[in-house]
């Protein structure tokens, strides 16, 4: 049975399509995804979770500090090498899953499983939202006595706090894991406009990340180094910046979004600081977000973009400045697209555009 999610508001109608994907890279014949890759050696450990539609399990779990891997699949079936179209039938009893590789030095079992308990409903049977049926159940795979222990007294102890219905949530032996087809690996990271991606994993990520704002990764870029910094007093600045300019660059402000001359700027070119016009982006890792600021996946140079932790509003965000003047450009956030994951958030009033010369 094909899946859809229906989304009704008081205006409109949207029909979105949901994990139902061309399958162009069909891994039916693989072998089970084996856990010996896992070893002991590497101090690492694994945890299979099914809460419904894998892309929104393998989203949440990518973002923890901790985690070193999701992939999407399919266990707790009685058929061997099942595709996708056989899971999402009902037929071969699989559950759709993501197996989550972590460490469990800098995140629990225990931690995982509170996100788990937290991010999706387990006291609806068979269901997540518009998403019905089997493969979609509530199920922690535990695959030693410890993880069972542990996965039964967070139930009991945990899920029971926050939720007032029975949890419905299998905890079962993993057995068999059977990686998904390609198309379903790193999917919302992949497709972030897609229908589904839009409707429903997206206000699951915002959930997510206001209620576990410090287990999130913070953004790995390089440390500022060798810029020759420009140094002047605050009465220098307010004399040559506008008082917009003024208040973003030196005082730390934010414009409000989708009212900056630059966030939806398509022109070719660079942007650079507007205080001291040290060169900052290009408009090749310029990517339209939808957040109404300007957003890039990488600078020009690293070395031109500093960096610092904010946690003015309670929780910990990752500032960015101009690496000469020091100048507050925005932040950095760890939900942007491909080859860095990265998406440099930045105030169309920190930054001057000059157009490329067309050739």
């Amino acid at each position: 049975m094909l899946k859809q999610v229906v989304i009704l508001g008081s205006l409109f109608l949207f029909t979105f399509s949901s994990c139902i994907f061309n399958n162009a890279h069909s891994q039916n014949g693989d072998p089970p995804f084996p856990d010996e890759e896992i070893s002991a050696s590497n101090n690492l450990e694994t945890a299979t979770l099914g809460a419904g539609c894998f892309w929104c399990v393998e989203a949440i779990f990518q973002e923890l500090e901790g985690v070193k891997s999701v992939v999407s699949g399919y266990a707790g079936g009685h058929k061997r090498n099942p595709t996708y179209k056989e899971v999402v039938s009902g037929t071969t009893g699989h559950i759709e899953v993501a197996k989550i590789v972590f460490d469990p030095k800098v995140i629990t079992f225990e931690e995982i499983l509170e996100v788990f308990w937290t991010t999706h409903n387990p006291t609806t049977l068979n269901q997540q939202g518009y998403d019905v049926g089997t493969q979609y159940r509530s199920a922690i795979l535990f695959n030693s006595p410890k993880q069972k222990a542990t996965a039964e007294r967070s139930k009991a102890a945990y899920a029971t706090q926050i939720w007032d219905d029975p949890i419905v949530t299998e905890v079962t032996p993993l057995g068999d894991f059977y990686l998904a087809e390609d198309d379903h690996q790193d999917f919302y990271s992949l497709n972030p406009y897609y229908g589904y991606c839009v409707a429903v994993i997206n206000p699951k990520l915002d959930k997510f990340r206001a209620k576990f704002a410090d287990k999130l990764k913070k953004p790995k870029i390089e440390e500022v180094s060798s810029i020759e910094k420009i140094e002047k007093t605050e009465e220098e600045w307010a004399a040559e910046l506008t008082p917009e300019e003024f208040k973003v660059l030196r005082q730390e402000g934010t414009e409000r979004a989708f009212t900056g001359d630059l966030w939806d700027n398509k022109a070719k070119g660079t942007y650079s600081c507007a205080a001291c016009q040290l060169p900052l982006f290009s408009s090749d890792t310029k990517y339209k977000s939808g957040t109404g600021w300007p957003s890039f996946w990488e600078p020009i140079q690293a070395e031109h973009v500093g960096s610092k932790t904010d946690n003015k509003f309670g929780w910990n965000r990752t500032e960015v400045h101009c690496a000469r003047c020091d100048g507050h450009l925005g932040h950095v956030f760890n939900d942007g697209p491909r080859p860095t994951g990265l998406r440099y958030c930045i105030n169309s009033v920190s930054l001057d555009f000059e157009k490329a010369k067309e050739e």
